[in-house]
Formats: C-alpha cells, structure tokens, sequence
C-alpha cells in the first residue's frame, strides 16, 4: 500500500479512521523552521472552517508533536505528528462487515489484500485527510517568505453556480432538503495559487500538471481536475486558447494577457498562477435504500445506511487539496534549489 508521497519533501500518512490516533511522519524538513504545536493546531482549525456539512463527529484535532523539533525549530530530522481520534463511534459500522457500501472502497479493499478494516472506511475515509493536514502545516511555513499565495472558493454546490452569497444561501438550503431525504450532493471548487515563479516542474513524465492530478485524485471524492480552462479549451481556436506573452515597459519578467492553460507551459511553471478547478462527487454514505451484495456470502441486499454522514463535503475536499497542493509546491522548491534542502536560512 502506497503511503508515502514526494520526492524531497517526504510524507507518509498513517492510522484508521476508527483507530486509536493519525498521524504523518514528514522526512526531508529544511532545518531552522519555525514550528510549534499552536502552528499546526491553527493550521487543523483553518482547514476545518472549511466544513459547512461537516459530519457530526466532533473530534478535537490536537496535534502533538513527537519529534524533530527542539525550541520551536525544524532540526532537518523526521518531524512526526500525531492527533488522537476521540469521538470514534463503530457501533453502525460492525455489522456491515462484509458488505459493500455503494461507491466504497470495501471490496476494492477485500479483493485486493483479502482482508479489510470495515469501520468507518478505515484508510479510505476522509478522516485520513487530517494527516495530510498536519503535513501541510508544516509546508505553510516553509512558504510563508516565498510570497506565494493560495485562495479557494466554491464555485458550485448541489449544482446550483456560487457566484454571489444569495447563491450560497439557496445551496445550503438545497443540500439540507438532501439530507431529509436522506441524500446527498456534490460541488466544484477552485484554487489560484499566485507567486510560483517560472520554471518549477519537471518535463515529459513528471509534469507539474501530472503531479497535479497525482496529488488531487489521491483525495476521497475527487472525480476531475482541471487545470486553467481545461475541457473548455477543446472547443476553442488556438487562436483564441494560446496565451499571449509581452513585456510591460521597464520589465525583463514577461506578462501574459490571458492564462487559459493556468500557469503551466509543457509541464513546468511559467509565472502565470496556477489556476485549479476540481469536481467533488457526492458524499456515497447515504440513509436511501440502496442494492449491493454481502461479499462474505455471495448474496445481493438491500442496505440503509446509519451513521454520522456529511451531506456535502466538497468543503472538505476543497480543505484537503489545498493542503496536497502546499505539499507539492515545497516539494518542486526544494527540487528545484530555490529552497536549501538542508536548512531554510540558506536559502537562495
């Protein structure tokens, strides 16, 4: 099982969403960071105020860490983190074993290792995500001198288009009328990340637009990414898709008029931002009636589902990739030597 991710910056994730803890283990941290425990656990409280349908889990998300700091600064060892599940709740869960839950992941599981976690999806529960997030709190402050800048936003939900807050207010109402039916809903969001200077990426096979998909598929609920105007570019001129570069005057850096291919030029990054759109299918845990098969026996059923379900977590997916999405620019920085791989006051 692939738990690991990066290159230099190196993240593995761990624990079951049931379990008794998760956490992450980041190898490859310049020394001199600062980071404390109130950095990560401020970092866990931005990526939950994300959640609008967030499940009625509540769980703390204290973070603790347990090594590669000493005074409140990085010493370039492994940092590992851990965060305790306290509101862990299987009672719903147990008797499903065996059962496939429909667009889940127990049979894939099942068939591939022979033997599986039934609790609350385990690994592939979007409970994984708060180990990425500690991860990410880390990467937050390797940026915070690189002048590059992350905003996200909802650009639809339950498919209703969020152009305005009137538009937020019908969607929420729609995906809470969802919920009494015991359904769900789906979303769009995206992210802009202004600031990533020009040549960051790898060519041909490790494209900065593959490690992009890569970092976002790995996400629970993701069904499509699309970088600048993506499928819309399909039913354009090249005429009208090429973006056209010039300098502005006094300027050796060129400008670009438009920024339909989002940032990135052959794989690599051009200055342009970095412009993201990904489409969030909706939350398969639902109370509805619904087919499926009992794999232990080999027999369709009919199953409601009970639990504490979200009834939309396009806000939660949207948390989780910008947090991947941090991850990978430190990790192409590094790479790429604008960050000293040893210690951050070296840096270029």
């Amino acid at each position: 099982m692939s738990n690991t991710f990066a290159s230099l910056f190196k993240v593995t994730t761990w624990g079951e969403s049931h379990g008794p803890a998760m956490g992450a283990v980041i190898d490859g941290c310049p020394a001199g960071v600062s980071l404390s425990e109130k950095h990560i656990n401020d970092y866990l409280k931005k990526a939950n105020a994300f959640h609008s349908f967030h499940t009625a889990r509540r769980e703390e998300n204290k973070a603790v860490i347990l090594s590669g700091i000493y005074k409140n600064k990085t010493l370039g060892t492994p940092i590992s983190l851990i965060v305790f599940n306290k509101d862990a709740d299987s009672s719903k869960y147990l008797n499903l074993e065996g059962i496939a839950r429909p667009s889940h992941a127990e049979y894939a599981y099942y068939e591939k290792y022979g033997f599986y976690d039934p609790r609350g999806g385990a690994r592939a529960s979007g409970r994984e995500c708060v180990a990425r997030h500690l991860a990410a709190a880390i990467a937050e402050q390797i940026l915070k001198n690189q002048k590059i800048v992350f905003n996200s936003k909802i650009k639809s939900l339950a498919g209703i288009a969020i152009n305005k807050s009137s538009d937020m207010k019908k969607a929420f109402q729609k995906i809470e009328s969802l919920v009494c039916e015991q359904d769900s809903s789906g979303g769009v969001f995206e992210i802009v990340i202004s600031g990533v200077p020009a040549g960051i990426g790898e060519p041909i096979f490790n494209k900065l637009t593959s490690q992009i998909g890569n970092y976002l598929f790995s996400i629970g609920g993701i069904k499509a990414v699309e970088i600048g105007d993506g499928a819309k570019l399909s039913d354009m001129r090249a005429s009208e898709a090429n973006d056209i570069l010039y300098y502005r005057r006094n300027e050796t850096k060129p400008s670009f008029k438009t920024n339909h291919c989002g940032g990135i030029s052959g794989g690599i990054t051009n200055g342009a931002p970095i412009v993201i759109t990904a489409y969030v299918k909706p939350t398969p845990s639902i109370g509805k009636p619904q087919q499926t098969i009992d794999f232990y026996n080999h027999k369709n059923l009919s199953i409601s589902l009970q639990g504490r379900f979200d009834g939309n977590f396009t806000h939660r997916a949207m948390a989780a990739a910008a947090s991947m999405l941090r991850i990978m620019i430190v990790d192409n920085l590094l790479l790429s030597g604008i960050i000293n791989p040893c210690n951050i006051k070296k840096s270029h």
